[in-house]
């Protein structure tokens, strides 16, 4: 299990998205995920790997169960990221727990 909290730059509260815009904000471009059931407030399967979203202070927890390929799980990340960013007109990093 790998797990990562997406922040903003100034700590301030990062999101939420709304949920009805979940498929296009988490599901990462180009990975094929597709949502499946569970815990957290979203989740998908994509190559292979269950993940979870759960947003907390002072962001988007993101949990990954079935790997331990920790530059694909990085690109996969970073692909959310970008795209939390991108949704929320915010700079955000990663943090890795």
């Amino acid at each position: 299990m790998l797990e990562y909290l997406l922040a903003t730059d100034d700590d301030v509260f990062l999101g939420p998205v709304h949920s009805d815009r979940y498929p296009d904000v988490l599901e990462p471009t180009g990975w094929g995920a597709v949502p499946v059931a569970g815990d957290g407030h979203y989740r998908i399967a994509v190559e292979g790997m269950r993940i979870e979203f759960t947003w907390e202070m002072p962001g988007l927890q993101i949990t990954v169960h079935g790997t331990s390929d920790n530059p694909v799980v990085d690109e996969l990340v970073a692909t959310i990221a970008h795209q939390v960013g991108t949704e929320l007109a915010v700079r955000v990093r990663v943090i890795p727990l």
